[in-house]
């Protein structure tokens, strides 16, 4: 999961973590409470994951404030805590001229030089906020969307991205990706009161700081909230946003015309900086369709504050220490100026902090280490693939040939250059100016990039980012630096322990190739549902369905079910994944390694409301289920743990799903 959701691919599936919560500072433990009897360790046949993590699942805490706490987590706090040493280093050191160190350390030293920000004041945010309220029409509205899109990074009701074209993998083509809602999914507005709560707040506050009267304010942001709810009640929930099928579909400017039918598209297109393309895809034509029939005069006034809302939100960082007062949801709660600076550095240079890092941590050994792991994995999937009755002899043919064909990449992108310039607080830079500066140069190479070949060794995530990803559109897969971090390969664990752990991520991202979304992309990433014979297709739907019902029937807390639809694809790449990892070796000790470090990995603290909410809307099956609901499926487990069928592990022989 990445912050800014890496646009359609984080949506169409590649995503492994589970809703990280992010930890900027040292984890607050509560005092444990003292419990009249210790908790009984369960068997391995009675819950092999609460067996496996019994010290950490009775002994541990959730840090105050989360609402979980698992493995992901603590790696995510330990790399935060790695990254502060080292913008540290780069402050203190006399860094290259143009290097990135020297971003780092001139963006960190006008962060924190709080009296020139101050100085500075915030004329550039209000002179944007000037452009959206002059504006008397929609057309002009889009015209100052695309404005602040193209200079600004700032996106609204439009979010183009581009991406392989996924008919023709060969060339780049326009998506029109969901709206902003200020970092809330769907679900939080259908669902839940947080969407409407946390998106209510940020207009309040930003209308507060343009000096809007406190109960205009109030009224104005419960009208805004009131017409993003009902568009949020025609956008595509989790489930069908997994289902590419739905919404992977070529329009043409007469087609999008007719979607946006309230304004100019090809004005808008222009505005945007995509005015040669001739084709896109609109990735959400429900949630479109409704945005365009909202996109009228009746409506201006909430569009215009929206607008505003939409730049407060990616630039409430950057506001001087002096503005930020009374300001609730924009003011940043962390008092130490330090600490702010460093959190905020290792975010707007994020792919530029990765590489330091990557450049610290991924040493020629490991390297070597985790591809020699993923050969392995690899080669065990080969085997599977020949030797699988439900394929054809043509479909295990293609099968091999998109994994040999897969492009994995490891720790950080080594070809990466910055497509900015910071302007030093010496030459006349300021700080908002330069993060401005990075916004837009980042969006205008990737305007530059509409129709280009896409490289396939360029990465999209930052090597700090605690989540691994599988493109369909390109075949190809990303592993970073902070993913090989000791938590998930520790040079003083058993190899095969450590298979567990890193090679359930590889795995995993690997079978994402031919999950229910993948096996109808071909080896180099077009979509081509009939590249695999409709009977082998048909079998497949038949496993699809075996899953489904699987995961439908699997309970947590003996209570709560998991949706077996909406989690499928990433259920069948857990599966795919562990079955390839239990066939790379047959002795019992190893395997039993392997075993524990599936489970390990996925140890994690949930309250109970969390877990409800994960169930409703995430993509993912809860950790619990990714080790008992897998290794229910895998006859080894039953070998090495001489599981009995009055265990509540085991699976009758007939009911262990088997992808391969």
């Amino acid at each position: 999961m990445r912050k800014k959701m890496l646009s359609l691919f984080l949506a169409l599936t590649a995503v492994l973590s589970l809703s990280l919560s992010a930890c900027s500072e040292a984890p607050v433990m509560p005092e444990p409470q003292i419990s009249k009897s210790a908790p009984q360790k369960p068997t391995v046949g009675e819950n092999y994951y609460g067996s496996v993590n019994f010290n950490y699942l009775s002994r541990g805490q959730i840090p105050y404030g989360e609402s979980g706490y698992g493995l992901f987590d603590n790696t995510r706090y330990e790399m935060e805590q790695y990254v502060k040493d080292l913008i540290d280093r780069c402050v203190n050191s006399q860094p290259v001229s143009g290097s990135f160190e020297e971003m780092v350390k001139e963006m960190y030293l006008q962060y924190t030089n709080t009296d020139a920000r101050n100085e500075a004041g915030v004329d550039t945010l209000l002179y944007l906020a000037g452009m959206i309220e002059q504006c008397n029409t929609t057309d002009e509205l889009v015209g100052v969307m695309g404005y602040l899109y193209q200079n600004c990074g700032v996106s609204s009701f439009f979010r183009p991205d581009v991406l392989p074209n996924f008919l023709d993998s060969s060339t780049n083509t326009l998506y029109l990706m969901n709206m902003n809602t200020l970092g809330n999914m769907k679900e939080n507005f259908t669902r839940t009161d947080a969407g409407p709560e946390s998106m209510g707040q940020y207009v309040k506050d930003t209308l507060t700081f343009i000096k809007v009267e406190p109960e205009e304010a109030k009224q104005r942001a419960k009208n805004v909230v009131r017409l993003i709810n009902e568009i949020m009640l025609a956008t595509m929930d989790s489930a069908n946003m997994m289902n590419m099928t739905k919404h992977l579909k070529l329009y043409n400017k007469t087609e999008v015309q007719s979607i946006f039918s309230n304004i100019n598209a090809d004005n808008m297109l222009q505005a945007f900086g995509f005015g040669t393309i001739e084709q896109c895809i609109v990735y959400d034509e429900g949630q479109a369709a409704k945005i365009n029939e909202l996109l009228t005069q009746e409506h201006i006034r909430e569009i215009k504050d929206y607008l505003m809302t939409c730049i407060m939100f990616e630039y409430s960082d950057v506001l001087p220490p002096a503005y930020l007062k009374d300001l609730v949801s924009l003011s940043d709660s962390t008092k130490d100026i330090d600490d702010s600076a460093k959190r905020y550095i290792a975010n707007i240079l994020e792919m530029e902090v990765g590489i330091l890092y990557g450049r610290e941590i991924c040493n020629d050994q490991l390297i070597s280490t985790v591809s020699t792991m993923v050969s392995q994995i690899q080669d065990s999937c080969r085997d599977l693939i020949r030797h699988c009755d439900r394929l054809s002899e043509d479909s295990k043919n293609k099968y091999l040939q998109k994994i040999d064909h897969m492009v994995v990449k490891l720790g950080y992108d080594h070809a990466w250059t910055a497509p900015f310039t910071i302007t030093p607080a010496a030459d006349g830079g300021t700080f908002i100016e330069n993060v401005m500066a990075i916004k837009r140069g980042r969006k205008q190479k990737l305007i530059a990039s509409i129709q280009q070949t896409p490289d396939r060794n360029a990465w999209e995530m930052s090597a700090i980012e605690v989540n691994a990803t599988y493109y369909p559109m390109s075949n190809t897969f990303e592993i970073p630096a902070v993913m090989m971090s000791k938590a998930f390969i520790n040079p003083a664990d058993n190899e095969y322990y450590n298979l567990g752990k890193l090679g359930y991520v590889i795995g995993h991202e690997m079978s994402h190739g031919f999950d229910s979304n993948g096996f109808q992309f071909d080896d180099y990433g077009n979509y081509k549902p009939e590249w695999i014979g409709a009977e082998d297709r048909e079998k497949y739907r038949q496993l699809m369905d075996r899953v489904i019902t699987y995961y439908d029937n699997f309970k947590l807390l003996d209570i709560y079910n998991i949706k077996g639809e909406q989690t499928l694809s990433e259920n069948l790449a857990d599966l795919s994944s562990v079955q390839c990892l239990l066939h790379i070796t047959d002795d019992p000790d190893n395997l039993r390694h392997l075993l524990e470090g599936i489970a390990a990995q996925w140890a994690s603290l949930t309250v109970v409301s969390n877990l409800v909410m994960e169930l409703d809307g995430e993509i993912h099956s809860p950790g619990e289920a990714r080790t008992n609901a897998v290794v229910s499926c895998m006859d080894a487990f039953y070998k090495v743990y001489d599981i009995k069928e009055t265990d509540k592990m085991y699976l009758a022989p007939e009911n262990r799903i088997k992808v391969w």
